[in-house]
């Protein structure tokens, strides 16, 4: 590929893991390796498209929402530079069930992994370990939307609360931090009401649990607030 890519970017990324810089190049050029600019707010792609290619962003970030039969907006997730998409429709050939926006200026490497999963002879180990890399990625992403369907069933409009800012004081490593969503954003994330989850966060404040200013959180009590289950393959 002639464009020259962060590596520190695709090393973060799952999919390279355990690669050195010379292989993760190598392996991408069998992909037909492309990358695509997005301006702010521009459409990636839609619900119901095909979606043939495994995304690793670059730069920027995007959203990925469904909207149901009755127009309401559920986001799905919030992805970065580092993070992949599209995992489980590249793989299984299956149509997209949420839609993508670029929610700033955002560049993505497409990687066409058909060619390694069904026309390829598998050969080389670096090719090996990149599918591998793979299988562990697309069960990471269903343990994702696993717990993500158990929290929208079964948890209080707390409880998700203190799930989601529990994960991001886990992330960002502090107390304080800045969440990458907007209160209505927020709301779409967790699937509740926007002004429910208003409420709960003043009480929370009340309670002496937190402190918050728009997107910037500061949480006041001894952490964690929900346990981070570590992912078993990191260790590896």
């Amino acid at each position: 590929m002639e464009r020259e890519l962060d590596m520190a970017v695709l090393r973060a990324n799952m999919l390279f893991r355990n690669l050195t810089d010379e292989e993760v190049l190598s392996v991408i050029d069998t992909m037909s390796p492309r990358v695509m600019k997005y301006a702010k707010r521009t459409v990636v792609a839609r619900d119901g498209d095909e979606f043939p290619e495994i995304g690793v962003i670059l730069s920027g970030s995007v959203h990925l929402f469904h909207i149901d039969s009755s127009g309401n907006s559920n986001l799905m997730d919030v992805l970065g530079a580092g993070d992949t998409l599209g995992e489980l429709s590249a793989v299984g050939r299956y149509r997209l069930h949420v839609t993508v926006t670029a929610t700033a200026q955002t560049e993505i490497l497409f990687l066409s992994v058909d060619r390694l999963l069904r026309k390829n002879v598998l050969t080389a180990p670096t090719q090996i370990r990149f599918l591998q890399n793979l299988t562990l990625a697309v069960a990471k992403k269903g343990q994702y939307l696993t717990r993500k369907l158990e929290d929208s069933i079964r948890r209080s409009t707390r409880e998700r609360l203190q799930d989601y800012l529990s994960a991001q004081y886990h992330k960002a490593g502090s107390r304080t931090f800045v969440i990458p969503l907007n209160r209505q954003d927020l709301a779409d994330f967790l699937f509740v009401d926007r002004s429910a989850m208003s409420n709960e966060l003043c009480k929370m404040r009340d309670e002496g649990l937190l402190k918050f200013e728009k997107s910037s959180f500061e949480l006041l009590v001894e952490m964690p607030i929900t346990d981070d289950e570590p992912d078993p393959n990191d260790k590896e």
